[in-house]
């Protein structure tokens, strides 16, 4: 089937894996115009802080169908591979939780156990093999082969871990994911656009909108909108004391959030011929979208120095590096605060 490896919202794979399945389709690419607006943020119980774009469980599904098979549902299924190939016949992308100790590739193959999730998209009768995408040894995502033995023991090894590790796993162990044929381009409306845009810039909570498993794990005192960055900035004040508050993955997904933002602002902005009202405003946040990828930058390089090349998720120790990113967030959420004002009262008044 088709599959399209996006760079739109890459930072957990809760997001990357549906959007792989869905954006091959152009026509529903300007469906984003609607959706990765609102951030949160909460402490995760490891002490680190969390923060991640905010959508409803199945935020996909007015263009997906969505099959959510927990652990329990899965018990039923006694072959994986027939399973798979099943699905994959009836147009179904397969997203399943396996233990990557198995799988050829991967960074913890034959290291340590991993329970993550592979997305399927195909598979190869003669040559007995999957098609799929996921991480490899150098943290890229990539498409790769899974020799069906090899998937089947990786899966069946993975389920004797499900109780172990995070209650997302036994949650959501298989999802099935059917796009919707789209003729024509998705008609992104700009009602829901601004509303999520007036939710971020003045931090309105919505806890009805916290994935199910991050409230088991986390609970509901969450951070939205332009307050993430308080917290962020505590917690770098934190990183800087030595404590282990952020890893990479945090500036990773707000740079991924200001390209997001300013791509939504222009389709917008053209769509509704605002380019003389809100044109000095976007090249406003185009310099925020350089800050945070500024800061990205930094940071990646710095953790990766200070973790010697074998990982972005560890601790960051080099403090000129945290201080700068620090200075940069603080100065680029005060500024996208303004702007961002400005251009939603430009929208407000078509």
């Amino acid at each position: 089937m088709p599959i399209e490896i996006q760079s739109d919202v890459t930072t957990f794979l809760h997001f990357n894996f549906p959007l792989c399945t869905l954006l091959w389709n152009k026509n529903i690419y300007p469906w984003m115009n609607e959706h990765f607006i609102q951030l949160y943020t909460m402490m995760h119980n490891t002490g680190v802080c969390w923060v991640d774009m905010l959508e409803k469980d199945y935020f996909y599904e007015d263009v997906s169908d969505i099959i959510d098979m927990s652990s329990e549902h899965m018990k039923d299924v006694s072959d994986i591979v027939k399973f798979v190939i099943d699905n994959i016949n009836n147009n179904y992308y397969s997203t399943i939780y396996t233990n990557e100790y198995y799988l050829p590739g991967r960074a913890a193959y034959h290291k340590y156990t991993h329970i993550h999730q592979t997305l399927l998209y195909g598979y190869d009768l003669d040559k007995e093999v999957f098609f799929g995408l996921g991480y490899d040894g150098r943290q890229r995502f990539v498409e790769a082969e899974y020799p069906f033995e090899i998937f089947r023991e990786a899966y069946e090894k993975g389920k004797a871990e499900y109780d172990n590790d995070f209650c997302w796993v036994k949650m959501h162990t298989a999802y099935l994911n059917r796009v919707f044929d789209l003729k024509e381009p998705y008609q992104a409306r700009i009602e829901i656009f601004l509303k999520k845009l007036n939710e971020y810039i003045y931090a309105i909570p919505d806890e009805s909108l916290l994935r199910k498993d991050v409230v088991i794990e986390m609970g509901k005192n969450a951070k939205y909108g332009m307050q993430v960055y308080e917290s962020i900035l505590d917690n770098l004040k934190k990183l800087l004391k030595g404590e282990f508050k952020h890893d990479y993955r945090t500036f990773h997904l707000l740079a991924e959030h200001k390209r997001g933002m300013l791509k939504k602002i222009e389709y917008f902005m053209s769509k509704n011929g605002l380019e003389q009202n809100i044109g000095i405003y976007l090249k406003e946040y185009q310099n925020i979208v350089k800050g945070f990828e500024n800061a990205r930058l930094i940071y990646l390089r710095a953790e990766l120095v200070d973790n010697n090349y074998e990982t972005i998720i560890g601790q960051l120790k080099n403090k000129e590096a945290i201080q700068k990113v620090y200075d940069i967030v603080n100065f680029n959420s005060d500024k996208e605060y303004q702007i961002l004002c400005n251009i939603y009262k430009c929208f407000a008044s078509i």
